[in-house]
């Protein structure tokens, strides 16, 4: 009696096992039509545009004595007719021991306002002559036709360091015909 069960079963099991979704083969890829009018068309975003002209820039700059800015350290200017997308943003500083690195931004044209980094402190090195901080982070920064510069700040007045602060910018600039000056 038991065998007869289990020849009766065991088919009926199978064939619930081969209606599983795991099963069966993925479905074949299919086309979408997506129907907008001219007036509410579908956006779009076009994460390989070739009209992004890629940018990197590195500079250097540091503190007069009785600095506690950097003043401006220029990055680049934008052309007219363009736009500087920043997408990430380092700074490296080389204080004199003692001092930190309190601010870092970034800024466009002559702005009171800017993005700030978040700084970290890192240490100082071997023989103790220098106190190291760093910031590193992606940003979304526009920058129109004119002037994009950093300004670092201390905690101090005292000593010169001309060449601690070490910054560097990447992202790409875009054609804006209807940016131009």
């Amino acid at each position: 009696m038991k065998t007869k069960l289990f020849l009766l079963l065991t088919p009926i099991l199978l064939s619930c096992f081969a209606l599983l979704p795991v099963v069966r083969a993925a479905p074949s890829p299919s086309n979408v039509n997506v129907v907008n009018t001219t007036a509410s068309p579908v956006p779009v975003r076009d994460v390989d545009n070739p009209a992004r002209q890629p940018f990197h820039a590195e500079v250097r700059g540091g503190f007069a004595d009785g600095a506690s800015t950097t003043g401006d350290i220029t990055i680049t200017t934008v052309p007219a007719g363009k736009v500087l997308v920043i997408e990430h943003v380092s700074v490296f500083g080389a204080m004199l021991p003692g001092q930190k690195m309190v601010r870092a931004r970034v800024m466009y044209r002559f702005s009171v306002f800017g993005h700030s980094v978040v700084i970290s402190a890192q240490g100082s090195n071997a023989d103790g002559s220098s106190d190291y901080f760093v910031a590193s982070e992606p940003v979304r920064f526009y920058a129109g036709s004119g002037l994009v510069f950093w300004e670092v700040e201390r905690n101090s007045v005292a000593g010169t360091n001309v060449a601690g602060i070490d910054i560097n910018c990447d992202g790409y600039f875009v054609d804006c015909p209807t940016c131009a000056q």
